[in-house]
């Protein structure tokens, strides 16, 4: 990974924040680390909803 990736990632981990979410349909766990206040809610396995857990 070049340089420039390392800063976003670095810097997501530093202040960004990581929600653990389990799908309501497929059950599928995920894990998201962003900058925004909530993550998103739509599971990328099934089009189905997360709820987050714990």
């Amino acid at each position: 990974m070049n340089k420039k990736g390392n800063i976003l990632i670095d810097s997501l981990l530093e202040q960004g924040n990581i929600y653990k979410l389990k799908c309501n349909k497929c059950k599928s766990v995920s894990v998201q680390i962003t900058e925004n206040k909530e993550p998103d809610y739509k599971c990328s396995d099934c089009d189905g909803t997360y709820t987050i857990i714990k």
